[in-house]
């Protein structure tokens, strides 16, 4: 699956949005089955393990400058919804002052995240000094590679968020048919870009087209932007 037929389809499903269908219980998920995503999980898993090996140094170090930066623990963990619906803990290296959450509601006016749903922007004052370069670079989401050798989550596949399942539409909620993962068609294609009812419908788009031509696709692509630093936030 291209550029173009992405694209395309994001605007197909744009067209069937509605508003009407959000839930107020855990919805009953049935995850994709067969060969191909078991296949997928196991090949991942073992990729997850080699790269964890290959970067516990640079894990370490980071470990040591985000210490000597600022107060705080090293690593930010957060209630996130998974594989079926599911609640886990991700890890991320901090990259915030101490207690940040508590100065968000002050920031509301500075969310460039269309919908309201998550918090994004470039200027946010909480973000520290070597938090800034992690993020940059993507060095952040290294301790993800600890959620995939948990089982919670795999390389390729629908980002992780915060967002409440009774937020979704019947469509969005297709999402979480797959385990989430570390990149996404949104990060391949659209990262930088805020508006989170396409983003969660470009998760879809994945769920429907998932093969291991789309895979490698998406890891080549993110792979690209991870080194250019392109829409990195």
């Amino acid at each position: 699956m291209n550029d173009t037929a992405i694209r395309e389809r994001l605007s197909e499903i744009k067209k069937l949005r509605t508003d009407n269908q959000k839930n107020t219980a855990k919805p009953r998920i049935e995850p994709v089955s067969g060969f191909y995503i078991t296949l997928k999980y196991v090949v991942e898993y073992i990729l997850a393990v080699i790269a964890f090996v290959a970067f516990l140094p640079l894990l370490l170090f980071v470990a040591l400058l985000i210490k000597s930066d600022s107060k705080g623990e090293v690593f930010f963990k957060q209630k996130r919804y998974g594989h079926k619906g599911d609640e886990f803990m991700i890890y991320k290296f901090r990259t915030m002052i101490q207690d940040a959450h508590k100065l968000q509601n002050k920031l509301s006016h500075l969310n460039e995240m269309n919908g309201g749903k998550l918090f994004k922007t470039d200027n946010d004052p909480r973000i520290t000094r070597i938090g800034r370069f992690l993020r940059k670079t993507s060095i952040d989401e290294l301790p993800q590679l600890l959620n995939i050798l948990k089982g919670d989550m795999t390389v390729i596949g629908p980002r992780p968020i915060s967002t409440p399942l009774s937020e979704y539409d019947e469509n969005q909620l297709n999402r979480f048919k797959v385990k989430p993962g570390l990149g996404c068609i949104w990060q391949a294609y659209f990262r930088g870009e805020t508006d989170f009812q396409d983003w969660m419908y470009t998760d879809t788009i994945y769920v429907e087209n998932m093969s291991p031509k789309l895979d490698l696709r998406l890891m080549w692509i993110i792979g690209k932007n991870v080194v250019l630093g392109k829409g990195a936030r």
